[in-house]
């Protein structure tokens, strides 16, 4: 007897990982395994429990090709593997990538959707950056040029009569950062 079996991963958060589990078993996933998020190990030990419960002729369905690999790389190798086992992997939103007979799609198809993936995985990586700087006590993002030394400098300056040109002359910054950082409207924003 051939199954469906469902598999997602949080890659963002619970309550998208839930949306996934609860796609997977609209489309026929007769179980779902899903691996919660772990920076720490990086270990995806329901993904290894979903892998060893296949058999021949068993599909595995994912949300997005995204939630069964980490890389574009790590996917071409597990589909390689899943189809020696006589699996087959069907993706709800990438059916290009899927390799049950009734989604066949043509290579330019295929190519296009794994540089989605690619891209799609490079934000996701961005976005764990970002929010690993945050709970870090970090300020993500570039350095401001305007520090509150050189703001106060630039309002004695500018009480002083002197141009945005000059101040940002005399700071080594462009006359825009002095204008940001001297408008009322960007200080009042900034202090909310």
């Amino acid at each position: 007897m051939t199954r469906t079996v469902g598999y997602a991963r949080e890659l963002l958060s619970v309550e998208v990982a839930r949306e996934d589990a609860a796609a997977l078993r609209r489309a026929g996933a007769s179980r779902v395994y899903i691996d919660r998020r772990d920076a720490a190990t990086g270990r995806r030990n329901e993904f290894e429990r979903c892998l060893s419960s296949l058999g021949k002729g068993d599909t595995l369905l994912v949300a997005s090709a995204v939630s069964l690999s980490p890389s574009v790389e790590h996917f071409i190798t597990t589909i390689a593997q899943l189809r020696a086992r006589g699996i087959k992997v069907r993706s709800l939103a990438e059916p290009a990538l899927s390799t049950v007979p009734d989604t066949i799609a043509n290579p330019g198809d295929v190519l296009d959707a794994l540089d989605a993936m690619r891209r799609r995985l490079i934000g996701l990586r961005t976005r764990e950056g970002l929010d690993a700087a945050i709970a870090a006590g970090r300020r993500p993002g570039r350095p401001r040029v305007m520090t509150e030394e050189r703001i106060e400098i630039a309002r004695e300056l500018r009480a002083q009569k002197r141009s945005f040109a000059q101040i940002g002359r005399a700071l080594g910054v462009s006359e825009s950062a002095v204008r940001r950082a001297l408008n009322p409207a960007t200080a009042q924003v900034k202090n909310e």
